[in-house]
């Protein structure tokens, strides 16, 4: 035989050795392929649901930044701006003291004095422009804390005005004694010449100013609760972005996981106060002032007047009294501030290989496989001010909402 015939014979003969390789190599491919299309269906599952409780966190503490907010604002800039725009002081609108020394005071420090609004600290009465205050972290807006008649024209009466976060934090605000604030106190009715009925004028502007901030607060107050009520706009917005079969069998109930944990949305919610967890609406019972009552008369033309009896402010469409600001207990703001936990369960798909994942990598939160996310809302003071508070004392209305990674 030749030997291109017996090169012929040996390859024809090997052929038949890749038969052996081919049996491990292409079912080792072929599980390969099947694992690499499992592990990316169940990693694609995954970032979507995470994607989807960031995205629903995101938009549910969205109301609580919103109420904070808007309550600072209620507390703080709103009422200061009003009375420095009504009542600021231009040359020749000053009211002279009754010792003929020709001092003079003008109306909005009178009321300031008194405690009837509170103002920013380094705010002057003499301009008609408020300062700037946006690139504060802090705005220092506050009462004055005025609470004796020893040394006037620096304090002058009796009205208190309690710091409700710090004094107070659970309970009632305290304006006036025994239930009454003077508008304008007798010391300073007795020492400056306040006609009478301009103090009757500005209490009917001072009760509508403070009857519409609580109007507006009321109403931003009923708003969050039935937003809150059962978090809708989380479970809205998890609906619509994981779109699991539970969801779509009970809507209701979608994103139920993320909502009950221990340290999530229900077990954070905001209630009426006074106590823990609570916004606390406080107010004014009743008011009286003591004003110059003009006679013509001598030795004197006029005599010091008051207010009998004392206006009821819990009268009418005002059941609770004239309202004057809300405090938000710092327990609650605390924890808004460092962060609400959620953790929302979600079945992983079936795969090929029949592994239960749903066990094998389930959270003990849930019970099951779990994207965390971790959701608040915080006011630059945080750093300083360890109860997240910026809305009383010091309303700041800077809360922002940030989710971590």
């Amino acid at each position: 035989m030749g030997t291109k015939a017996k090169t012929r014979i040996r390859a024809f003969c090997r052929r038949g050795q890749i038969l052996l390789p081919s049996l491990l190599v292409v079912p080792s491919l072929l599980i390969f392929v099947y694992l690499l299309f499992e592990t990316t269906k169940l990693s694609r599952e995954k970032i979507r649901q995470q994607f989807a409780v960031d995205s629903a966190a995101f938009i549910q503490m969205g109301d609580y930044t919103n109420l904070l907010n808007r309550t600072a604002y209620v507390n703080g800039p709103f009422p200061h701006r009003i009375f420095k725009e009504r009542f600021w002081c231009p040359p020749g609108e000053k009211y002279a003291y009754d010792d003929e020394s020709g001092n003079e005071m003008c109306e909005y420090d009178i009321l300031y004095n008194a405690g009837a609004f509170p103002k920013d600290i380094n705010d002057q009465s003499t301009t008609f422009d408020a300062e700037a205050l946006d690139a504060k972290s802090k705005w220092e807006i506050q009462f004055a804390n005025n609470t004796n008649n020893s040394d006037p024209p620096n304090a002058w009466g009796d009205n208190t005005v309690r710091n409700c976060a710090t004094d107070n934090p659970s309970g009632q605000c305290i304006f006036g004694v025994n239930g009454v604030f003077d508008l304008f106190t007798q010391p300073q009715g007795a020492s400056i010449r306040i006609p009478f009925t301009s103090a009757s004028g500005t209490y009917m502007f001072y009760a509508q100013v403070y009857s519409l901030l609580g109007s507006v607060e009321e109403s931003q107050w009923t708003v969050f609760t039935r937003l809150t009520e059962t978090f809708n706009f989380f479970r809205k917005s998890y609906y619509l972005n994981a779109g699991t079969q539970e969801c779509v069998n009970m809507p209701a109930g979608c994103g139920e996981d993320g909502l009950r944990g221990s340290r999530s949305f229900f077990a954070n919610k905001i209630k009426a106060g006074p106590g823990p967890n609570s916004l606390t609406m406080h107010y004014i019972r009743e008011i009286q002032f003591h004003a110059k009552v003009f006679t013509g008369g001598w030795p004197s033309p006029y005599y010091l007047g008051k207010s009998n009896p004392p206006m009821k402010m819990y009268e009418g469409s005002n059941p609770n009294g004239l309202f004057q600001l809300a405090t938000v207990s710092n327990d609650i703001l605390n924890r808004l501030g460092q962060g609400l936990d959620v953790y929302q369960g979600w079945n992983a798909p079936s795969n090929y290989f029949n592994v239960n994942f749903n066990d094998i990598a389930a959270c003990k939160e849930v019970g099951r496989p779990c994207v965390h996310a971790k959701i608040a809302t915080q006011c630059p003071q945080l750093t300083s001010s360890p109860s997240n508070n910026c809305v009383w004392p010091n309303p700041t209305p800077k809360y922002q909402t940030r989710l971590y990674p």
